[in-house]
């Protein structure tokens, strides 16, 4: 059995819950997709860095990561512009990785969400209802129906806040409390990947792992988008 091992270095906490089992299910359904059932996708590692600047943190992460195939970097978009906030905050930390010698991980890929993490918590509306246990429709919660439509959020940490809000305003005073941070790594597991597919931010997530993965000789280089 081979396996392939990603190394991931987050921003927050709570990125930390949720990102790990979707990057997890994201890779093995690629590989299932070439019928790669001989490679096993590790328990993605995490890792932690302290440093001032985002370029720095890249690096030395990237160090951290010298045995792993692959190394995910995590950085919210906090823009409605992905492609700004990969050349502003991804782009100078990949090229010196890119330029470093000696032990490192130079299989360096981003994860963008836009605007933040939660847009994506938001793009499965079915199974956010189970989570928080409401049959409250979609709209009611005033989330969007269509998974697409997430990244025109503009604080989507928020408007998932207040859909929880909403649907907890039928219970007792005493258990209205909001809480969101048990979603994350729920959604993570739980999340259908097909509505994810119709965020054009993760489609660039699918899109990086794939070519990464290509590289490495894990699947064929015939995958076409």
């Amino acid at each position: 059995m081979k396996t392939v091992s990603i190394a991931l270095y987050c921003e927050g906490n709570t990125d930390r819950r949720f990102l790990p089992p979707i990057i997890t299910r994201t890779a093995r359904r690629l590989l299932d997709r070439f019928e790669r059932y001989d490679v096993e996708v590790l328990p993605i590692r995490p890792i932690e860095v302290v440093a001032k600047k985002q370029k720095a943190s890249i690096v030395m992460a990237a160090r951290q990561a010298a045995g792993d195939h692959i190394l995910i970097i995590h950085a919210d978009a906090d823009h409605p512009d992905a492609y700004k906030a990969r050349l502003e905050r991804f782009e100078p930390g990949y090229q010196s990785v890119q330029r470093s010698r000696g032990a490192i991980c130079k299989d360096v890929l981003p994860v963008i969400p836009v605007q933040a993490i939660e847009a994506w918590m938001l793009a499965d509306h079915e199974q956010l209802r189970l989570a928080i246990g409401t049959k409250m429709e979609a709209h009611a919660l005033g989330i969007p129906e269509k998974a697409r439509m997430v990244e025109s959020i503009a604080r989507p940490k928020q408007k998932l806040r207040e859909a929880v809000q909403k649907a907890y305003a039928s219970r007792p005073k005493r258990k209205r409390e909001v809480d969101i941070d048990f979603l994350y790594q729920l959604l993570g597991e739980q999340l259908k990947l097909d509505r994810l597919d119709e965020v054009p931010a993760y489609q660039q997530f699918v899109f990086d792992l794939t070519k990464a993965l290509e590289r490495l000789g894990f699947i064929p280089r015939i995958f076409l988008f």
